[in-house]
């Protein structure tokens, strides 16, 4: 059976796994809250990240740069897995998309000739109007940047926390953005630590604890991610 999320690692205990990208990764501490919460259900790995603010992967991919090389050598010390998660601005222009589909190339083949399984984190929306986009619009503009991405890359497996806050937003009625409407808040994070928890593991995410998050609205948003992400019947 295909899994809509895209793929399920082999999971072993001691995996590293590695998050290149920016805030819609570090706001709310996305890699630590899965460590934790996976953690808890017997999930043993370690994560490392490198996620300036504002950052784009052609940023990121740029050997010439002393972040670029940074990115580089991090890739090279060996990793099991490493995620890559872009910037909005990916989708305001052709040639944003085109160094974004350049970047990512660089970024994949650097990680699998470390010998890591590449990843993408295709980003939540915003919860405003980004390059033209409405919320909805953005996370089906993602799906088919992403989604090609993948596809010229060999089926690079993707975590699909778009299509979460797309199903979220039509079918519940949570706050998943903060005050600036572009971040996540705390109940955005948790849709996407569940969404990635899912993805990963091949199991629901309603095993994990709430997290601070009020029971009943994380168990809705853990069956979201499980939607996304579970094989379908």
């Amino acid at each position: 059976m295909r899994r809509k999320g895209g793929g399920q690692m082999n999971f072993f205990n001691g995996m590293k796994f590695l998050f290149i990208g920016n805030s819609a990764t570090y706001v709310h501490e996305i890699p630590q809250t899965l460590q934790r919460l996976a953690g808890e259900l017997g999930y043993e790995f370690t994560v490392a990240q490198i996620t300036p603010g504002g950052c784009e992967l052609a940023m990121h991919a740029n050997p010439e740069t002393e972040l670029g090389q940074r990115v580089f050598a991090e890739i090279a010390k060996g990793y099991d897995v490493v995620f890559i998660q872009e910037n909005g601005s990916c989708m305001s222009s052709d040639e944003k998309r085109a160094a974004c589909f350049d970047a990512s190339k660089r970024l994949i083949d650097a990680i699998r000739a470390s010998g890591a399984e590449p990843w993408i984190y295709v980003r939540p929306p915003t919860f405003k109007d980004y390059y033209g986009y409405s919320t909805l619009e953005q996370c089906v503009k993602f799906d088919e940047i992403f989604g090609e991405i993948a596809r010229q890359n060999g089926g690079v497996s993707c975590v699909y926390v778009n299509r979460a806050f797309a199903q979220s937003a039509k079918t519940l009625d949570y706050d998943l953005w903060g005050k600036d409407r572009g971040h996540t808040s705390p109940l955005g994070a948790y849709l996407i630590v569940c969404t990635f928890f899912a993805t990963l593991f091949g199991e629901s995410a309603t095993k994990l604890s709430a997290n601070g998050i009020y029971p009943p609205a994380a168990k809705q948003l853990a069956e979201i991610a499980d939607k996304i992400a579970l094989p379908t019947p």
